[in-house]
Parts: C-alpha cells; sequence; structure tokens
C-alpha cells in the first residue's frame, strides 16, 4: 500500500466511479484492490482507501448518496 502514491490511488477510485456510477463503498473498495492486484482487501488497505474516498467526497470530486457514489457533473 506505501508504494501506491496517494494520488494515483484517487485517480483509480474516480475511475472506477466514473464507469459505474452509483457503486457502493464496499464495491468500490473491493473493484480498487482487483485493480492494483491486492490478494485481499486487508485492515491497512481498507483504511488508507477509505480515507481516500473521503477525501475525494471533502475535494468535492465525489458525491456520496443512498445510491451510492457518484462522480461530480462538470459546470
Amino acid at each position: 500500500m506505501a508504494e501506491v502514491p496517494a494520488a494515483e490511488r484517487h485517480l483509480v477510485l474516480r475511475n472506477v466511479v466514473d464507469e459505474g456510477p452509483g457503486v457502493y463503498r464496499e464495491d468500490l473498495l473491493r473493484e480498487t484492490t482487483r485493480f492494483f492486484g491486492w490478494a485481499r482487501l486487508g485492515a491497512d488497505i481498507r483504511e488508507a482507501l477509505t480515507g481516500d474516498i473521503d477525501a475525494l467526497i471533502a475535494a468535492g470530486a465525489l458525491i456520496e448518496s443512498d445510491s451510492g457514489l457518484m462522480p461530480v457533473e462538470g459546470p
């Protein structure tokens, strides 16, 4: 996990959401874990990716609702 920069993780998370708007956190975590080729979603990976998702929401890059995570529409 430490060898993958946060910017790269953010890019992958956003791309997965762009490809499947309405994805739920747990599914996004699994898809991102698979993308990087990690064998399992351990506590350290879960913590880092959850922090990344929260950071993307706080930055206004993603929106979370009852329907899952969605990309922010452009202007």
